[in-house]
């Protein structure tokens, strides 16, 4: 496969932010490509750009910012984590000239990271790149449909790609993994990944004693990804203290890699479980860190949480670009009802169930028309699914090919 560029959906965000804020950030795990999206995308790749990566230059922004940033009024910096010293320049600098822009680029959420965003309260907006969604890999355009519904339907099948191959939840969805697909090419990729983020990222972010400790504590996460987080049973798990294990997940969310979801309590009076989800960012790092190198060796039941970990990652995906929030559903007590996502945009609730299966019937719709009697604000329901066809199992309930999103 020959390499060219495929846009990502939060571009045109990112392109409108610059013309009026003084200070964009772009985040998102490493290999995301944060980095290409800058060099590729009008008009950013004609803007000066630096990396932090370089020892040379990381040098000058730790002993003389002003001249770091005196190189161009359009200035991109990446992999910025790595001073965060250099930001209070940046702060200075474009309280001294508003007509300054600077991207500031890195594989950490700087905006949870303390010291990071107090130094640049008020003054910046802050993206997130996730790894492709499927309709960026194949080159669609986002689906508008999806933040329209009930007014618009789902499209038809006839626009929809074909089904989605299996083993991609085992390759994942970071770029450079596009042109890999020999299996056996993948799992050393993510170990190498892996292993780079253990040893370099992690040390940029903090200090970590025991490193074997965290890569453990990784691996029960992943065989746990989509699953109410229960910190208490990960540090047991794991032999750490629930002080170190909340510390290392935190550093998981800030370094890009894992997601947390919270539950969905606005106007709803029963009972309901306060703990968040945690997803993974991609399917692919959920095998590697749970010890899957082929999809023959993964149970079935597995097979439906990375399902899930797919369809999480294509709606933040949709979430981040239609600055809309996604969350989760869950009762608690007695017979349990739970929606694996809510996506809410512009007030407007979408349900949506994910099922790895190529069957859907109207017995799938039950707990979306428990949470639609309960919500003023219910849009939509939504199952995405591994089958090739849009259904219409109610008025407002669809069945959606999981390779439409």
């Amino acid at each position: 496969m020959q390499w060219r560029y495929k846009q990502r959906w939060i571009s045109e965000r990112i392109r409108k932010a610059t013309s009026f804020s003084s200070i964009v950030v772009l985040t998102g795990a490493r290999q995301t490509g944060k980095s290409t999206l800058l060099r590729f995308e009008d008009p950013f790749r004609s803007w000066h750009y630096i990396t932090l990566d370089d020892l040379d230059t990381l040098s000058i922004a730790k002993n003389r910012p002003e001249e770091l940033l005196a190189f161009s009024d359009r200035l991109i910096i990446d992999e910025v984590q790595r001073s965060p010293d250099l930001l209070l320049s940046v702060k200075r600098a474009v309280d001294d000239n508003r007509e300054k822009r600077f991207i500031l680029s890195g594989s950490a959420n700087l905006l949870l990271m303390k010291s990071v965003s107090e130094s640049l309260a008020g003054r910046a907006l802050y993206f997130d790149l996730l790894p492709f969604a499927w309709g960026e890999e194949n080159e669609k355009e986002f689906p508008q449909w999806i933040t329209h519904l009930p007014e618009n339907e789902p499209p038809s099948q006839a626009q929809s790609a074909n089904p989605l191959p299996e083993s991609l939840l085992l390759r994942g969805f970071m770029p450079p993994l596009l042109f890999l697909t020999d299996t056996e090419q993948m799992s050393e990729w993510w170990k190498g990944y892996i292993r780079t983020y253990l040893e370099r990222d992690l040390r940029d972010l903090t200090q970590i004693n025991n490193i074997p400790d965290f890569r453990k504590m990784m691996g029960l996460l992943a065989m746990r990804s989509g699953r109410i987080l229960k910190q208490s049973e990960i540090a047991r798990d794991a032999g750490l203290s629930q002080a170190t294990a909340g510390r290392y997940i935190n550093l998981l969310e800030i370094s890009g890699l894992l997601v947390k979801l919270t539950p969905y309590s606005k106007n709803i009076s029963k009972r309901l479980v306060k703990s968040p989800k945690a997803y993974f960012i991609d399917p692919g790092l959920v095998c590697a860190l749970s010890g899957f190198n082929d999809m023959d060796m993964i149970p079935a039941s597995f097979k439906g949480s990375l399902f899930e970990s797919f369809v999480c990652l294509n709606l933040l995906a949709v979430a981040r670009v239609a600055r809309g929030e996604l969350y989760y559903f869950r009762t608690q007590g007695g017979k349990e009802k739970e929606v694996d996502f809510i996506l809410e945009v512009d007030r407007k609730i979408i349900a949506i169930e994910a099922k790895h299966s190529t069957r859907v019937g109207f017995r799938d719709t039950e707990n979306l028309f428990f949470l639609k009697d309960m919500l003023p604000n219910w849009a939509a329901g939504l199952i995405i699914y591994s089958g090739t066809d849009v259904i219409k199992l109610a008025n407002d309930i669809f069945a959606v090919p999981c390779t439409m999103i």
